[in-house]
């Protein structure tokens, strides 16, 4: 590095103390003065060449200095070039070796995971050697034991061959046997064939025999059933449970009793054995202290044949209060009163699971409706799914009379219990209000429908059946019943269909080209049951309180004209 070193004091001023601290000339004195000013001019000339010469000495302190800055940038450029290009070197260098110990480390990683993987492999390696020094050692002591027991076994093998020998001749005779075992459960399976057959034959020729049967006792039958006195009203008759103006001579008669009036002939004017006494006559007569299991044994041959293919209808008819509700429905939470209606869903899928085993399956679908005030409501749907639905009737197939009702509410089912719930929904919905007759009647006719879809797998056989269960609504006299109003209206519709439902059995009595089915809902619905297609059978439930005779003497009447009345065969429906 180059140094200067330059002098920065100049020369001192020319003007001396003396001539600065004259005495000033008086004014007159110009002579005095000008050579005063000479003097001063010649001190300032000369203080300027002064500062001249230091000037000349500063511009060339200043050429120096500028030329050393010119060589100390020059230096600084070298210094800054060199400086950079050692840096990058050392950068490069830097990574070079940063990198080169990045591999070390993953080479000292691997070469430790080594390590550790063939110590582990030797600690194994020992443990497996242990493992099968041990294992040598029992195969030695198993050999031993072997050796000793090939030398028992050597001295029993001659024993053991001479057993053989005897052993082999009784298998053979064995297999003498076997084959003559095999030959007889050839002969077996071909008689377990051919007794299958037979029974498929057989069931085929029950089924139809078991329909001739139904038929031979009428497509359309009646049975009559007597309520029992319930407890206040034995208490007023007396404390006697004995209905005296009621009798049965066997199980087919009934007897109806009337006083006679003071001329001696009978209200009805019917002769009967003696005065005042009517006779009349059905498929069968039920006592006051019949059960409901017996009254289901009667009807429970009808419910096989829907399974087999039938449509079935069962109702109750008669005045209110004489017990058609509890014969249909019964009570659901005692199993001893449970009525027809869950008798005959329980017998129907009890039998339904039997017939599995002959290759049958059913697929069944149910629905309950009411009728009131000729207005049709479906008893499983909720008031919120009802709700601007209406219901009416519709022609499915004209030749069978086969009807539907539109917006009803169909519940596919698989077991009973299902079907109980549904009964349940059912019965709380059912319009019921208080009369004079009965605290509790029903203001309305029920229809429950359970209909059955079955296929054989093992003949290809199918079939359709349809089973109605009716609980009509009670007749009953206005004047008896006391109704008004509302209840006025009610007894005014049940009473108008059921005198309808009397002129469909009386226009079919007579064998009449019309039959006034659509005169009334019920006719309507009743009309695939009543119009020859359907094994019928009517329930006339009689009223054991003599008050009520009357209307009693009705429902007989009436139950003798449908017992009378012909409604032709009913088919088997083929599905299709």
């Amino acid at each position: 590095m180059r140094t200067s070193t330059v002098n920065l004091t100049g020369p001192p001023s020319n003007i001396t103390a003396a001539a600065r601290g004259k005495p000033k000339r008086a004014a007159w004195d110009m002579k005095g003065r000008l050579q005063d000013m000479e003097t001063q001019v010649n001190s300032f000339r000369s203080e300027r060449e002064s500062f001249e010469d230091r000037l000349s000495g500063y511009n060339k302190r200043i050429e120096l200095l500028e030329h050393e800055k010119q060589n100390l940038n020059q230096d600084l450029e070298q210094y800054q070039t060199d400086f950079l290009a050692n840096r990058k070197e050392a950068h490069k260098l830097y990574e070079i070796l940063r990198r080169e110990q990045t591999e070390r480390n993953i080479e000292k990683q691997e070469l430790q995971r080594k390590i550790e993987d063939m110590e582990y492999e030797t600690s194994s390696l020992t443990r497996k050697v242990k493992a099968r020094e041990e294992i040598i050692s029992t195969k030695e002591e198993e050999l031993a034991g072997l050796k000793k027991s090939l030398s028992n076994l050597t001295s029993h093998y001659a024993g053991i061959e001479v057993q053989f020998s005897s052993t082999k001749m009784l298998l053979e005779e064995h297999i003498k046997q076997v084959s003559g075992l095999m030959e007889e459960v050839n002969q077996l399976k071909a008689t377990v064939t051919t007794l299958e057959n037979k029974l498929t034959h057989s069931d085929t020729l029950r089924r139809k025999l078991h329909n001739l049967v139904q038929e031979l006792k009428g497509n359309i039958r009646v049975f009559c059933r007597v309520r029992p006195l319930l407890n206040e009203e034995i208490k007023n008759n007396g404390g006697s449970d004995v209905i005296h103006h009621i009798s049965s001579m066997d199980d087919r008669t009934l007897e109806l009793c009337k006083s006679t009036d003071p001329n001696g002939s009978t209200m009805s004017g019917l002769k009967g054995r003696g005065a005042g006494t009517i006779e009349f006559s059905y498929d069968k007569v039920f006592q006051p202290s019949s059960t409901q299991a017996e009254v289901f044994e009667e009807i429970s041959q009808l419910a096989q044949s829907v399974l087999d293919g039938y449509n079935v209808c069962v109702f109750a008819y008669g005045q209110t209060g004489s017990g058609k509700t509890f014969t249909m429905e019964g009570d659901y939470e005692n199993e001893q009163l449970e009525g027809m209606i869950p008798r005959t869903v329980k017998h129907i899928f009890s039998t339904m699971k039997q017939l599995e085993d002959k290759g049958w399956s059913y697929k069944a679908e149910t629905s309950f409706l009411e009728i009131y005030n000729e207005t049709i409501r479906d008893l499983l749907a909720t008031p919120k799914e009802a709700k601007n639905l209406t219901y009416d009737m519709k022609l499915v197939d004209n030749k069978k009379n086969e009807h539907y009702v539109t917006n009803l509410k169909v519940v596919p089912v698989t077991c009973e219990a299902q079907i109980q719930k549904l009964l349940k929904l059912a019965q709380q919905q059912r319009a019921v209000a208080s009369t004079n007759m009965n605290e509790r009647s029903s203001r309305s006719h029920s229809l429950f429908q359970l209909k059955l879809r079955g296929q054989n797998t093992n003949t290809s056989d199918a079939c359709e059946g349809t089973l109605n269960l009716v609980d009509l609504a009670g007749s009953e006299r206005l004047k008896e019943s006391g109704s008004e109003g509302a209840r006025l209206t009610e007894t005014q519709s049940i009473n108008k269909s059921l005198s309808n439902l009397g002129n469909v059995i009386m226009a079919l009595g007579q064998k009449q080209s019309h039959i006034p089915y659509r005169n009334s809902k019920l006719t309507h619905l009743l009309q695939s049951s009543l119009g020859g297609n359907s094994k019928t059978l009517m329930f006339v439930n009689v009223s054991p309180l003599e008050m009520y005779v009357n209307e009693t003497l009705n429902s007989l009447r009436f139950a003798t004209k449908v017992n009378q009345c012909n409604i032709g065969t009913a088919t088997r429906q083929q599905k299709k």
